[in-house]
């Protein structure tokens, strides 16, 4: 009778493990398969070179990769590789900002020009009253900054004087605008309060102590370890080819944008969030929950709001940041009240949905929901492919007026320009100029889609080749 309960209960826990989800216990086989499957389907249709997935449940933590860091070096993406972040460094330079107040350091009510009193700002030409900015404004990104164009270069403190001299878009605490600029100053203040570089204040009292020894807040030591990986970007829609920010870029945007870290690092990141990691500093267990607060916040009309780095569920229930870089993408879900965390990092710019849409998919393998089947978002490959092809048709359509307007040009005797045609003309000429115009007013969406480069030079050209025609009247025979 005792065999027979047992072997019982073996075939019940069998069939379980089979057929619910595991939240809490780890994954089952079928989950973990499901999961290396799609992320491989994922870059094989995505033609991401390498896409790495961390996956904490409970008190258990599965790493996946696929691909390659490197093309040319056929060097594999593994749990080792070490990937730009983007802006989901933003929680990092938050927590310091938080670690320095619960020390007692500084407060998020403080006035900016406590810290930075040159820092000047302006809205409609007119001065701000700096004593009125708070840290929390750069925070929650509520001080007005408006979002740059991702191509800023020298040190950060640069970068913030650039974009202080463009003025506000907003009065500070009026609403959120998303931007880069506000997590450098909270960067400069996290400088002149610990006395220290940004890197060492980081090193010293954030990643060293939560036990993330593979995430630099320095560019050039990553690369210097020989496993940083490869950016690569999309264009033309066939051929993926490197794509990577220049160091004085990566260094313009550190703070903001560009730690760089293993998936196994990010791992141990959400099990930090999660509250699941007790060998860490006793500060780090209040200052964490803190920031997943809303603070001073704006929220949005579905009630979720931007924390200290994070995007926040009204119910706190959801929390996340993902971010894209030039040659990088990632994205951490959070899931507190299940004790679920999801990583994706990849070497593909914009990545057309690689890191948010896995994300979730993976989720829903998480929930039970084993057949996922990858699909792309509506973001810089779609772009590219609809750049491309209306590149191909300019092209085409330039060679054929020109054609005609040249064989118009050799046909019966040559006829005055009247003043219909000299508006037609000025009207054409007027529309291909205009086409070049993007090309100088979005300079970041070229440097990531060289096809929209290409898209605006091939429009340019097919007006003129209209204005051509046009100035190419049939000559009477």
């Amino acid at each position: 009778m005792r065999r027979k309960i047992i072997a019982s209960l073996l075939v019940l826990s069998i069939f379980l493990g089979l057929s619910v989800p595991a939240l809490g216990g780890g994954l089952t086989q079928e989950q973990e398969q499901a999961i290396q499957t799609f992320i491989e389907d994922a870059s094989r249709i995505s033609r991401t070179p390498g896409i790495a997935v961390a996956v904490v449940v409970g008190d258990e933590t599965h790493l996946f990769s696929t691909g390659v860091a490197n093309r040319e070096t056929d060097t594999p993406a593994n749990e080792d590789t070490l990937w730009d972040i983007g802006s989901s460094t933003k929680a990092f330079t938050s927590l310091g900002i938080l670690y320095l107040e619960e020390r007692g350091l500084l407060s998020l009510e403080d006035s900016i020009a406590d810290y930075l009193p040159w820092l000047a700002l302006s809205y409609n030409g007119q001065p701000i009253d700096m004593q009125e900015v708070r840290l929390y404004h750069f925070m929650h990104h509520t001080s007005g900054l408006p979002m740059d164009d991702g191509l800023a270069t020298g040190s950060p403190r640069q970068f913030v004087e650039d974009m202080a001299d463009g003025g506000l878009a907003s009065l500070p605490g009026e609403r959120f605008i998303y931007n880069n600029a506000g997590t450098n100053i909270l960067a400069l203040v996290i400088e002149v309060v610990s006395g220290l570089s940004y890197e060492d204040f980081m090193i010293e009292h954030i990643l060293h102590p939560l036990g993330m020894m593979d995430t630099f807040p320095n560019r050039e030591r990553a690369i210097a370890t020989g496993r940083r990986a490869q950016g690569y970007v999309t264009q033309f829609v066939f051929f993926t080819m490197q794509n990577d920010i220049s160091d004085e870029g990566a260094n313009a945007y550190m703070p903001a944008g560009y730690i760089v870290s293993s998936i196994q690092d990010m791992a141990r990141w959400m099990e930090v969030q999660l509250g699941l990691a007790t060998d860490i500093p006793d500060i780090f267990h209040t200052i964490i929950p803190r920031s997943h607060e809303a603070g001073w916040s704006i929220a949005e009309p579905d009630g979720s709001f931007y924390a200290a780095g994070w995007i926040v569920s009204a119910d706190q229930s959801f929390v996340e940041h993902g971010g894209t870089t030039l040659g990088f993408g990632s994205n951490v879900f959070l899931f507190p009240k299940e004790q679920i965390g999801i990583t994706v990092l990849s070497n593909l710019s914009g990545a057309h949905g690689t890191q948010s849409r896995p994300a979730s998919n993976i989720k829903d393998i998480l929930d039970g929901n084993l057949n996922q089947s990858y699909s792309m978002l509506w973001t810089f490959q779609h772009l590219d492919v609809m750049f491309t092809l209306t590149t191909i048709l300019g092209i085409l359509l330039t060679a054929l007026f020109v054609f005609f307007a040249l064989r118009k040009r050799k046909q019966g005797e040559r006829q005055p320009l009247t003043k219909k045609r000299i508006v037609l003309i000025a009207f054409w000429a007027v529309i291909a100029l205009a086409m070049v115009i993007p090309l100088l007013l979005l300079p970041w969406l070229w440097g990531r889609i060289y096809s929209f480069m290409t898209m605006g030079i091939a429009l340019g050209l097919f007006f003129g080749s209209i204005a051509l025609f046009v100035a190419f009247p049939r000559r009477k025979v």
